[in-house]
């Protein structure tokens, strides 16, 4: 099963087993080896009810803000490869690796889980590690098991011995990239909430 490119499909977070953050997101490209969602300025978060409330939601964050983010997921990567854009010229601002759970497809969209812990690319090949304080805090509080901090960590591990390495598998060429004109924030749908 796959989307077609314009497609709106719904990224799901999905935490202890129930739905914890949902994005409206565009697809881009949905092929075997990779799908490309692209969130569009201006989408509104849809937060479900859940006992460990979203970071987002608590800050008060109800739509993306800035020049939109691209994605790129390879299936069972426990991470994205996201891009990002600054200024009024659009200016590419780098890649950021977000560790993530591997996504899972629905028949609305993917379902998967942010892990917190991630790692911002420059345009110039420079890297830097974030949130690793915060990670460790979710796994003691119990965000994440034992089992998956530690296997967090060693995703992480792994994509610093390759950003060291200088052998990151996707194409430069997506820094060029551009969102297709017509297209604009899609809404969460009526039943976003209600959506198994």
């Amino acid at each position: 099963m796959y989307f077609s490119p314009g497609d709106v499909v719904l990224r799901r977070e999905v935490l202890h087993g129930r739905v914890w953050s949902v994005l409206p997101s565009l697809v881009v490209r949905d092929e075997p080896g990779l799908l490309v969602l692209f969130t569009a300025p201006g989408t509104p978060f849809g937060y479900p009810p859940h006992p460990y409330p979203h970071k987002w939601q608590l800050q008060g964050s109800t739509h993306w803000r800035g020049n939109g983010r691209l994605q790129l997921h390879r299936p069972r990567d426990a991470y994205s490869v996201d891009l990002f854009w600054k200024g009024e010229d659009r200016v590419f601002n780098g890649w950021y690796l977000n560790l993530q759970d591997p996504y899972r497809r629905t028949p609305f969209g993917i379902d998967t889980l942010d892990h917190e812990l991630d790692y911002s690319v420059s345009p110039d090949g420079t890297w830097r590690e974030h949130d690793r304080d915060e990670f460790e805090a979710q796994v003691a509080e119990g965000k994440y098991t034992a089992e998956q901090g530690e296997a967090i960590r060693r995703q992480g591990a792994e994509i610093e011995a390759m950003l060291t390495a200088g052998t990151q598998w996707w194409d430069p060429s997506w820094a060029d990239w551009t969102p297709d004109p017509s297209w604009s924030a899609p809404a969460l749908p009526r039943d976003w909430a209600a959506a198994r």
